[in-house]
This record gives C-alpha cells, sequence and structure tokens, in this order.
C-alpha cells in the first residue's frame, strides 16, 4: 500500500544511470534487511530477550555467549532461545546499519534526484537513531517507553527504507494528465 501511494503521489521522474541502478539494488537489500530486522525485534519483544543480557557490545563478558545454541532441535533456538533471538537481533542490526553506511558512501559521489538525497540522508540518520534506541533500550533494562520508541523506530527506519528505494526507481509512465 506504501509503494502504491508512492507511485501514485510522487512519481519518479528521471533516468536511470548504471550507478543509480546499483545504488537501487543496494537500497532495495537495506529494506529487506530492515524488515527481518523487525520480524527479529517482535521475536526479541515477544520472548522478553532484552532482559536476559543487559551488557553490550559484549553478552555477558563474551562475544558468543556459551548458552547460543541449546535446543534439539537446533532450529528451534531462532525462535525459542532468548540468547540467540538477542543475538541474531543485534547481529542484523548491525548488519542494517553497516548497509544503511555502504548506501549513503555510495550516494555521495552522484548526483541524486532531490527527494532521494533527502531520503538517503534521513536513512542513515534515523539508522543511527535506531541503533542507539535499541543500545540504549538494552542498558537500561528494557524500559517500556523506551522500548516502545524502539519499535516505533523501527518503523520509521522500514519505511525511510522503502521511500529511498521507490525514489530510485525506474522512470515510470504516467497514466494520467495532470488537470
Amino acid at each position: 500500500m506504501f509503494k502504491t501511494s508512492m507511485e501514485i503521489l510522487l512519481p519518479v521522474e528521471h533516468s536511470m544511470s548504471p550507478a543509480l541502478q546499483a545504488l537501487r539494488r543496494w537500497s532495495g537489500g537495506v529494506a529487506g534487511l530492515a524488515f527481518l530486522t523487525a520480524i527479529s525485534g517482535a521475536f526479541v519483544a515477544g520472548l522478553d530477550a532484552g532482559l536476559v543480557y543487559n551488557s553490550y557490545p559484549k553478552f555477558a563478558d563474551r562475544w558468543i555467549p556459551t548458552d547460543l545454541i541449546v535446543f534439539t532441535p537446533a532450529w528451534k533456538n531462532f525462535f525459542e532461545n532468548t540468547t540467540t533471538v538477542q543475538f541474531d537481533h543485534r547481529f542484523l542490526g548491525h548488519s542494517l546499519l553497516l548497509g544503511i553506511c555502504a548506501v549513503w558512501i555510495m550516494s555521495r559521489p552522484l548526483v541524486l534526484p532531490s527527494r532521494a538525497g533527502v531520503a538517503v540522508h534521513a536513512l542513515m540518520g534515523m539508522g543511527w537513531v535506531q541503533v542507539g534506541l535499541g543500545v540504549s533500550t538494552l542498558l537500561l533494562h528494557v524500559p517500556t517507553w523506551l522500548a516502545a520508541t524502539h519499535q516505533q523506530g523501527s518503523l520509521v527506519l522500514l519505511t525511510l527504507a522503502a521511500w529511498l528505494h521507490h525514489e530510485l526507481g525506474k522512470k515510470r509512465i504516467k497514466l494520467f494528465k495532470k488537470s
């Protein structure tokens, strides 16, 4: 629905250079990773996994926790083990921030359409804000107001990623004349 409304309200009016096509592919990957990270965050919230290890960047003085894979079969750990769920969410969050930074760096030498420039800067800023909210939520032992803000931030981040992907899209054919 968001993508359709963007296509109707803000049609893309530029041609696609190879550099913009590459940036668009990367932005699509970032949008997908933002979605996957948000789903992972839902598992963290549902299992109260944020209450297990309240240290950052390590898990109680260890980079990889000892109780990462304890359930049998092993795939259950990704959905039911609070340590694994938190580890996955941290890993996805760091990967997402790295992807956002890569997109932002790739965009720097390009002449972007004006809305795409705003979207890439907004995505970069929100990426850092979201990581800050996540780390703060963890270190402060998951206060409800901060956890809710972090969840809302994930929706903002996902929306910005989708907006950037739209703004870097291919030129669309206009279906209606402007009156």
